[in-house]
């Protein structure tokens, strides 16, 4: 907790832009790793803003503080911002984003002072070229951050948790078969080098996991990959003397974190002087050779003699590289770390049988519970469900914190009781428990939206519509090559119908005992996924949901792959997709009004009830709970 009040911290950043003589400066959410969750340390908008959620940015001027975040958060935010903050809901009508209020609200040529390490620098060129063509202002690189100044003694130290191997029985992959794979497609592209910047893509090249950062198994590093060498760039006081060993015999080179940075500059002009060997080379022989070249799952990619960096990494990383030696493209280990392989799917498959047990002893217990008049609350039944999870085999810890929210509170998206603000759980209103974990064998994430006394007509038809929309898109087939933008709507359709919807998107991605949320695969409206292909082996979440603000609040959440169809054609000889669901948690038909689920609709929950049935009561039966076994029988009796 900080000593300084919000009105001391503004004062304080303001007085540092006045000495670097800029008129705004930009506070984003992320870390130089562009990590959507981010520790202590690097917790810079929160500190400022008092805002916990996980998105959003602030912006201070000498007069104003604005702070931007999605629907997903309005609620949240409006409770959590202070008088000083005025709250600028993105996407809704006549709100500009953050971007555009930068070009259209500064005074002209005015100087933006911004961090290099925690912007992208997909960003910082797209906010440039915008800048440009509006009131001619500017970015300002800040080295020191100016947030961690007004911060000073009272930031948290940087993590060096101790680094963990996972096996290859669980992994499915050698590290050696991975860097192979990796050099393979940087030779086909042309490539002197990868540079590996987000956390969760350095943990799967090496088949280590972390922890560093709550609820998501990573560790502070950066890699840098080429034809003839790897380096690993990390705290070494986090790797055993075993994972040291292990790496050395894998030819992979163990240096400090902050020696990423001289190692970057040499790569770059290393890059530098090959590219102008080349093209002297190539002018000499009057030919450039292709230009495009199609990797082995078919997409069609553009050769480069330039480094490799993602869309994510940071504008410092490639201002030390030098822009002019660097490719920004999707990263190649973000797109192989997205398709799993065949054990990582079987991993999926059992850690969530094992997690559906016990989100079936913790619904049996809740409601036995609150039949009884228990008082309990939001905090403490969410730490009674880590219980349960903890008795699992492989349990690693939570995949994020549990969303375990009861009437008007479950109309916010994330919504996180702690200790010291949670509500009692009201057996007459909806409980929304959104929640997951991390195996060594896989992640999970479900929600399943509950009533524990008689619904209302209102709730139980948002909640049929939400769950047509479940289904729709859990029977969807699809060809290769549609994106999860082209597949959000089958989702919303149902919802539509009764001029409903929801702000935010259907599905994300989920790694393996990585992070809960993943790239590059999405299903959802925004722009973003329009041109990223589901693949077979992706996993994906199917998450519509409804909230009613000041309420209830509506989500039903499995998480399933990309597989393979079996259709009866094959039109254009281009192969379909389809989905299959991991997640094995009962979905409550009391909240349905049947009448309203067409036959196809009602066979699906019925056989997806049965399969859950077949597949949780063995583990149920292994810990003896009888009470969660009838619970299980009960919620999954045909309708």
């Amino acid at each position: 907790m900080s000593t300084k009040s919000a009105n001391d911290k503004l004062s304080a950043l303001r007085s540092l832009m006045q000495e670097h003589n800029v008129g705004a400066y930009v506070v984003p959410s992320e870390d130089a790793h562009m990590s959507e969750y981010t520790a202590p340390v690097d917790q810079r908008r929160e500190y400022l803003t008092s805002f916990t959620g996980s998105a959003g940015t602030a912006i201070v001027t000498k007069d104003e503080a604005r702070f931007w975040t999605d629907g997903r958060y309005f609620l949240q935010a409006e409770k959590q911002l202070g008088k000083e903050w005025i709250l600028m809901k993105s996407g809704m009508t006549g709100v500009p984003t953050w971007q555009q209020w930068l070009k259209n609200d500064l005074p002209a040529k005015s100087r933006i002072g911004m961090d290099p390490t925690i912007l992208a620098h997909a960003e910082h060129s797209s906010l440039t070229k915008s800048l440009s063509e509006g009131n001619k202002s500017y970015i300002v690189a800040i080295d020191d951050n100016l947030v961690d100044d007004v911060w000073g003694t009272e930031r948290h130290p940087r993590p060096s948790n101790p680094v963990i191997q996972l096996e290859d029985k669980y992994a499915g992959a050698s590290v050696g078969s991975k860097l192979t794979k990796l050099r393979e497609l940087l030779n086909q592209v042309g490539s002197p080098g990868i540079v590996v910047t987000q956390l969760d893509e350095v943990a799967w090249m090496f088949n280590l996991r972390g922890s560093d950062i709550a609820y998501n198994p990573v560790f502070f590093a950066y890699a840098i990959l080429t034809p003839d060498d790897c380096n690993l760039f990390v705290n070494a006081k986090c790797l055993s003397e075993p994972i040291r060993d292990y790496l050395h015999k894998n030819n992979v080179s163990i240096l400090d974190y902050e020696k990423v940075w001289p190692h970057l500059k040499t790569l770059g002009e290393r890059t530098k002087e090959s590219r102008a060997q080349k093209a002297k080379e190539e002018e000499e022989k009057g030919s450039t050779g292709p230009k495009e070249i199609t990797l082995p799952d078919g997409e069609k990619i553009i050769k480069t003699d330039k480094v490799l960096v993602g869309k994510k990494t940071s504008w410092a990383v490639v201002r030390v590289l030098g822009e002019e030696n660097v490719e920004v493209r999707r990263s190649f280990v973000e797109d192989e770390k997205a398709k799993k392989n065949a054990t990582e799917i079987e991993g999926f498959r059992q850690c969530n049988i094992r997690d559906g047990a016990a989100l079936c002893r913790y619904f049996a217990w809740l409601e036995e519970e609150l039949s009884k008049g228990a008082k309990l609350t939001e905090y403490s039944a969410a730490k009674e469900l880590e219980n349960f999870r903890k008795q699992n085999e492989k349990f690693m810890g939570l995949s994020f914190s549990t969303i375990s929210s009861t009437g008007p509170n479950a109309a916010v998206i994330h919504y996180e009781a702690t200790e010291n603000d949670t509500a009692v759980i009201d057996p007459n209103q909806i409980y929304l428990c959104d929640s997951g974990a991390q195996y060594l064998d896989g992640t999970t994430d479900t929600t399943r939206t509950m009533h524990f006394g008689t619904p209302t007509e209102e709730e139980k038809l948002a909640n049929t519509r939400v769950l047509q929309g479940h289904i729709a898109l859990d029977r969807a087939v699809f060809p290769k090559g549609t994106s999860g933008f082209v597949l959000d709507a089958i989702a919303r359709i149902p919802l539509w119908q009764d001029g409903l919807d929801f702000r935010h998107g259907t599905g994300h991605g989920v790694g393996h005992f990585l992070n809960v949320h993943e790239g590059p695969q999405g299903i959802s409206p925004r722009p973003t996924t329009l041109d990223i292909a589901l693949k077979e082996g992706m996993v994906i979440s199917n998450e519509p949901g409804y909230y009613a603000d000041g309420k209830f609040g509506i989500r039903i959440e499995n998480v399933f792959a990309v597989k393979r169809a079996n259709t009866r054609e094959n039109f254009g000889g281009k192969g379909y997709l389809e989905f299959e669901h991991f997640t094995m948690v009962p979905m409550q038909t009391k909240l349905v009004q049947h009448d309203l689920l067409a036959p196809i609709e009602k066979k699906w929950l019925n056989d997806y009830h049965a399969e859950v049935l077949e597949k949780v009561t063995p583990v149920l039966k292994s810990f003896g709970d009888d009470r969660a076994l009838k619970w299980l029988e009960r919620e999954c009796k045909a309708i």
